[in-house]
């Protein structure tokens, strides 16, 4: 493990939020500028030494904190590396006014991390056992109200393109490419739209979405997806499906039937987003979209858009998605072909299956097979009292390696700890001597580094051996709490959903007889046998 003398330095931008100005450009804001700030803040602090890490964020907006360098941020805080975190001004920490909240007043003092704000004046020394402040909350809810504020204006502002048959979209429909003429306008891809129309004269004759997916992937047609990965050479969003898999289903077909924009129209506005900060959208009553007609060239008629609709089924429409209906492993079940949820059906004989075999048609690779949702119940039930068995018979070596070793481990601690006191009691003579007038800056500077290397490598000595330390008690632990928990599971007759949500975490389906599970405890089982098999005297 590292040494909690880490300081990170964590910078972020976003177009979104309103942190560039004009033409892009807004130097107050800059990577570069908030990296300039930041170090000159450091260097001028006699009390802050230790080595520098920056997680940036360039591009990526403040009303939420799911930001990949941000995430890293707080899983190297949570593991013990980080002592202090330096952010220009609070709207960089975040511009949602509850979840800065959140980390400035809980997460932050529970993880013993000192926070700084520059330019806001915020430093949560200042604030041990208090709340931030009426000015710092102020600053904050104002962060919080600009983002709200600046989101309503670029609804405002798209709504306005779209009366005007402007699309906003980021990528053009399958069957379409963008028209370099006309902003935000469309124009038709011949090789993609061929596909569109023949789905559509598919539809026409009365087959329905299955049997076209079938169709396609029997004449290997390429899906939208593989289409735009052909011309593009990269993929559009996060493809769930392995490559084998990757072909049409009844809900692609859904989609591209029910798809205006075919017609000529330009469609926006069928969803929209929870708040600001939210990713989760909601649908939006048609009645409301804002639908332009004959904005760019159609590749079926409106007559032919209705005459498909026509032959739609109820059935066609709706994809297929597990139940809830007291099967125990709802969300659960995975093909092991394709990796994607199987299907609950009801009936006399509940049955689980792969709905993207179903979906699909005859190309797919994946088990067809109709399982008898009780008896896939009855073997996951079975597998689950034999793991735990498994790891309970560990327990003893565990708690006799852990007591084996213990005694050793805090002594070494304890001498680690006294070396610590020494190197910082001498980190605070160098800076009386330098505030004395007896060296001079650029001697004490350099004893400076030496001093806090040192520092930081019995600290990381001193973290690796508490690791150690921890890591038997903590094993420990967490299994006499899965052997607290096993007694449901023998007082148990069969898997319920109780013990499903304690203990499973995905079962896998391969085929007729081929079944794995992957328990939540399994990590725990790991680490067990590498705590056993550590040899902690080397």
């Amino acid at each position: 493990m590292a040494s909690k003398e880490i300081i990170a330095f964590y910078l972020r931008l976003s177009v979104s939020d309103g942190d560039l100005g004009k033409d892009k450009k807004d130097g107050s804001n800059s990577i570069e500028n908030q990296r300039l700030l930041l170090q000159t803040f450091v260097d001028s602090r006699d009390d802050i030494a230790g080595p520098i890490q920056e997680y940036v964020d360039d591009g990526y907006t403040g009303t939420n904190f799911d930001r990949p360098a941000f995430k890293r941020l707080i899983e190297d805080a949570k593991a013990g590396k980080i002592k202090m975190i330096l952010v220009k001004d609070l709207s960089r920490l975040g511009r949602d006014y509850i979840g800065v909240g959140d980390y400035l007043e809980q997460i932050f003092p529970v993880l013993n991390i000192r926070f700084i704000a520059v330019n806001s004046n915020y430093d949560s020394e200042r604030y041990i056992g208090k709340t931030m402040g009426l000015e710092m909350s102020i600053t904050n809810l104002v962060n919080s109200l600009y983002s709200k504020d600046a989101s309503k204006k670029q609804r405002t502002a798209r709504e306005t393109k779209w009366k005007k048959g402007i699309s906003t979209a980021g990528r053009p429909p399958f069957g379409y490419i963008r028209d370099k003429s006309s902003k935000g306008g469309l124009r038709i891809d011949p090789d993609s739209a061929a596909y569109v129309r023949k789905i559509f004269m598919l539809a026409i004759e009365g087959k329905n979405t299955t049997a076209i997916a079938d169709y396609l992937n029997c004449h290997h047609i390429p899906t939208p997806g593989q289409y735009w990965l052909s011309v593009h050479k990269k993929e559009i969003g996060c493809r769930k499906v392995c490559d084998d898999e990757w072909m049409w289903d009844s809900r692609k077909v859904w989609v591209i039937l029910n798809n205006l924009t075919y017609t000529g129209a330009m469609v926006h506005g069928k969803t929209i987003g929870l708040h600001v900060s939210s990713k989760s959208r909601r649908k939006v009553p048609k009645n409301r979209w804002f639908i332009v007609e004959n904005v760019h060239e159609a590749i079926v008629s409106k007559d032919e858009y209705e005459d498909a609709q026509a032959t739609l089924t109820k059935n066609n429409m709706q994809a297929s998605k597990l139940c809830d209906s007291g099967f125990s492993l709802k969300g659960k079940v995975i093909c092991g072909n394709c990796r994607l949820h199987m299907a609950y059906e009801y009936g006399i004989t509940p049955t689980i299956y792969c709905a993207h075999a179903a979906m699909s048609g005859s190309m797919s690779k994946c088990d067809r097979t109709r399982h008898e949702a009780k008896r896939i119940e009855g073997i996951v039930f079975y597998m689950l009292r034999h793991q735990i068995q498994n790891l309970l018979s560990l327990i003893p070596a565990i708690q006799k390696k852990k007591e084996d070793h213990e005694q050793n481990l805090e002594v070494q601690i304890k001498s680690l700890n006294r070396e610590l006191e020494t190197w910082k009691a001498e980190r605070v003579r160098q800076y009386e001597a330098y505030a004395g007038g007896v060296i001079k800056q650029e001697e004490y500077q350099k004893k400076k580094m030496e001093t806090a290397s040192r520092i930081a490598a019995l600290e990381e000595h001193r973290e690796q051996l508490s690791a150690i330390l921890y890591a038997g008690s903590s094993i420990l632990h967490e299994a006499q709490s899965v052997e607290d928990r096993n007694r449901k599971v023998l007082l148990a007759e069969e898997m319920t959903r109780e013990l499903a949500e304690t203990f499973i975490d995905t079962v896998y389906i391969y085929g007729k007889e081929q079944i794995e599970v992957k328990f939540l405890f399994d990590d725990l089982i790991r680490r067990a046998v590498q705590f056993l098999q550590t040899d902690f005297l080397n």
